[in-house]
């Protein structure tokens, strides 16, 4: 069990409501029941007119419109318009949960968890996830998951996790599916299914989660689930180790040594030791590689890890060369 919980607390970062990488809110979902009024304080939250949301917003929670009232905890936990306010935030957020919007509850929970604005309440917080899960709300499916993996504000159930990641990983959840494929292949609250595992690893893989490309490169490498296919590892391996990830990294650079699915290349096995080892995963063999290299080769590895760098925007020097 301790396995599944560490996972899904590694990649468990659900915001109250998610913000595009510009820093933009993304699109919050009004509930069936949001009026033509809160529609227009939605309208200018999309644009960027908080002050306009705010003011809108404002008049129609007043009178008890649950999505005018989503909509300024929403301004009142991030900034928008306003000062950064926790506990108003909480305030307007309980009043559209109780009312029953899920993306308040879903919102009203997340900041329980955190203790933003209010005492920390794992318990409450897992009461609101199943809340706004009970309506359909996938996020909350995946958070309320977590909890229950972790036995924090309810007690363990991983078998009821599995049915939760299910649900989440079917409406596309990328992180869900890797925890997903990660309970099937070790057999937590599930039957063990490598053939399942590997096809919710390759989803969460083609979604751009690292982790899962390194475990799904793994189970190609291996044959674990899916056909064994060395060269489709390594591609996998690339992928997440472009992306930083040290232990594909370091992976990767063991096939580059053993010339398994690649090319034998001293070189970028050199290179990818490198990157891997500052970033703290250590391997004596590959060390072992490094010392034999004589110096033209060490130049060169040098030389692509900086070029990787740059590729990157890294501006910091790697260790041990």
């Amino acid at each position: 069990m301790r396995v599944a919980a560490v996972v899904l607390a590694l990649v468990l970062g659900a915001a109250p409501l998610a913000q595009a990488e510009d820093g933009a809110p993304v699109p919050l979902q009004l509930d069936d029941g949001a009026t033509e009024k809160s529609d227009v304080a939605y309208a200018a939250f999309q644009r960027g007119f908080y002050l306009t949301a705010f003011r809108e917003a404002l008049q129609r929670a007043e009178t008890g419109d649950a999505a005018a009232q989503t909509l300024l905890g929403e301004l009142f936990s991030n900034g928008y318009g306003v000062p950064k306010d926790s506990r108003q935030a909480i305030e307007w957020y309980s009043k559209a949960a109780v009312a029953g919007d899920r993306e308040a509850q879903f919102a009203l929970a997340t900041m329980l968890l955190r203790g933003e604005g209010t005492a920390r309440d794992p318990e409450k917080a897992a009461g609101w996830f199943a809340a706004a899960a009970d309506q359909g709300h996938v996020e909350a499916h995946y958070s309320l998951a977590h909890l229950l993996v972790e036995g924090e504000g309810a007690a363990p159930d991983l078998s009821r996790a599995v049915e939760l990641l299910t649900f989440a990983a079917e409406n596309g959840h990328p992180e869900a599916q890797y925890n997903l494929g990660l309970l099937y292949s070790t057999g937590e609250g599930v039957r063990r299914d490598p053939a399942e595992a590997a096809r919710w690893m390759r989803l969460a893989a083609e979604a751009g989660v690292p982790i899962a490309e390194v475990e799904y490169a793994i189970m190609r490498f291996r044959g674990e689930g899916v056909d064994k296919d060395e060269a489709d590892a390594a591609r996998w391996l690339r992928r997440a180790s472009e992306q930083g990830n040290p232990v594909a990294q370091n992976r990767l650079a063991m096939l580059y040594a053993e010339g398994r699915g690649v090319e034998m290349d001293d070189v970028e096995a050199a290179k990818w030791h490198l990157l891997a080892r500052d970033a703290g995963v250590s391997d004596a063999r590959l060390d072992a590689l490094l010392a034999a290299l004589d110096e033209e080769d060490i130049r060169l590895a040098r030389d692509r890890v900086r070029d990787h760098m740059a590729s990157m925007g890294g501006q910091r020097s790697i260790t041990g060369m």
